[in-house]
């Protein structure tokens, strides 16, 4: 390099001529690649935020109007989103009211196997499962009620007190207090407490299993 900036203008010119015939496929090459990078990058934050924009107001029209055929878009064009599985809750809601369980599971079932979240606690996960443990004890599934909720890796307040439902209903009443109480440990709100403590004085004493 001390070499290059002492020499004469000439053979600077020389130097970079030659450094330019050595070299030059590979400028070219790097260059193209930079320039291409940039450009596809451009366009995938471009995309993202457009699909991200559409998809957004989409679900702002659903909610204004909760009509059926645009919650019907939105699983169409953004199935795997967050938007879908908020659709989804909304629609298991609308087929169990209207008393199509089975469709109402389905969606249910659909929004707990998906994973939109990188956080241990999915809140859309958990309320999935929180209203299929529902429909599960309305219909006396008790078993599947257990299942579901042992098969999570987080409860909550509510996920507890169905468990100990099931468990109360099956006449497991040792396993049925123990998930009242954790129940009411994870509760903060006055009146859900209560009902839990009235649970747990109306147990039996001893499981029959």
């Amino acid at each position: 390099m001390a070499n290059f900036f002492s020499a004469s203008q000439e053979e600077q010119q020389e130097i970079l001529l030659a450094f330019w015939n050595k070299f030059k496929y590979i400028i070219i090459t790097s260059l193209l690649a930079i320039i291409v990078f940039i450009g596809s990058r451009d366009y995938f934050i471009s995309s993202s935020n457009e699909r991200d924009f559409l998809s957004a107001t989409l679900y702002q029209k659903y909610m204004e109007s909760y009509d059926e055929e645009i919650g019907e878009e939105i699983l169409s064009l953004y199935p795997n989103e967050i938007y879908s599985d908020f659709v989804r809750l909304n629609e298991a809601k609308r087929s169990f009211e209207n008393g199509d369980i089975d469709k109402a599971i389905e969606l249910l079932e659909i929004v707990k196997n998906n994973n939109n979240s990188n956080a241990n606690f999915n809140p859309l996960r958990a309320a999935a499962k929180t209203r299929l443990a529902k429909i599960y004890l309305e219909n006396k599934n008790y078993e599947n009620v257990i299942s579901l909720l042992d098969d999570s890796d987080e409860l909550t307040s509510s996920m507890y007190e169905l468990k100990g439902d099931a468990e109360n209903k099956l006449g497991r009443y040792s396993l049925s207090r123990t998930s009242y109480l954790l129940a009411l440990q994870n509760s903060t709100n006055q009146a859900s407490r209560a009902l839990i403590n009235m649970k747990i004085s109306d147990l039996e004493g001893e499981d029959l299993d």
